[in-house]
């Protein structure tokens, strides 16, 4: 009878810290990439000025070039919108977080934005694989007059079939004011296991974020109009206005990934057109 071989546990890795920078600022009439800093993993398309966007905003792709995110992964980002600057900052595909095999994948994003700033931050959804931790955190600084949108969403997946659920999903969210109050701190800490039960089985979340605004209600009314009109059997979603503060929190859960991501399209578009008068032209990914 032969034994089985036996092997030690593995070690822990050890985390790979990575911090990226980039910096846009106002050039005549339009948005630049002023400065940047992007070590691998981080990688960035060059900027786009799409005709019917806003006060010349650039829209900057950003991409991965590690095939997502894994369990020693521990990645900053640091993003300053200069002073009338205006961004549309996006993805261009969903980040992949893989089995965390013990460890928990930490991503960090910091934005500064300067006095009428314009910021739109809407990433894709993280897809939770089994097996999944993910630590995600980001903060936005705004100065005077500066508005932002902001998406956080993600969706559970299970590539071998096997019913086995993500490990676990921390975010937070802070917005903090021109005097440096928060407007809103948004957290929420969830297992795969509780993530099901919670939602119904549904395998879709996401949340969008309109901060700055000096008409909150209205905006909130205009982006439910827009639900009511996109909505399926399948979404659940609500838009709800905390006026006092300036923003605008928006939920929504989904049955399938393409539904959060049409969602998330019809948020942000009724968004643009109510902030700005013009809904925004299609983005190709």
């Amino acid at each position: 009878m032969t034994r089985a071989a036996t092997f030690p546990p593995r070690a822990r890795p050890v985390p790979r810290k990575v911090s990226a920078n980039l910096e846009f600022r106002r050039a005549g009439a339009r948005t630049i990439v002023g400065r940047q800093c992007m070590p691998h993993p981080f990688h960035i398309t060059l900027p786009f000025h799409i005709a019917g966007d806003p006060s010349g905003m650039a829209t900057l792709y950003m991409q991965s070039s590690s095939g997502g995110l894994y369990g020693d992964d521990a990645l900053s980002l640091h993003v300053t919108v200069g002073e009338a600057a205006s961004v549309h900052l996006t993805t261009q595909a969903s980040t992949v977080v893989h089995h965390g095999r013990g460890g928990e994948a930490c991503q960090t994003v910091t934005f500064d934005i300067g006095r009428d700033g314009y910021l739109e931050y809407l990433p894709d959804p993280a897809i939770l694989f089994a097996g999944a931790a993910l630590s995600s955190r980001v903060e936005i600084r705004m100065a005077e007059n500066a508005v932002v949108l902001l998406s956080d969403s993600a969706l559970t997946h299970d590539p071998e079939g096997q019913g086995e659920p993500f490990d676990r999903y921390v975010t937070e969210i802070a917005i903090l004011g021109p005097d440096g109050t928060a407007c809103l701190i948004e957290r929420s800490d969830v297992t795969g296991a509780d993530w099901l039960r919670r939602t119904r089985g549904l395998p879709a979340y996401g949340l969008i974020l309109v901060a700055g605004v000096t008409d909150a209600e209205p905006l909130a009314d205009h982006i439910d109009r827009a639900l009511a009109t996109a909505a399926a059997s399948s979404v659940y979603a609500v838009a709800a206005a905390l006026p006092e503060r300036g923003v605008v929190v928006v939920r929504f859960l989904c049955a399938t990934g393409a539904d959060l991501t049409r969602m998330q399209d019809v948020i942000w578009r009724a968004t643009r057109e109510a902030l700005t008068g013009h809904a925004p032209a299609r983005r190709r990914k």
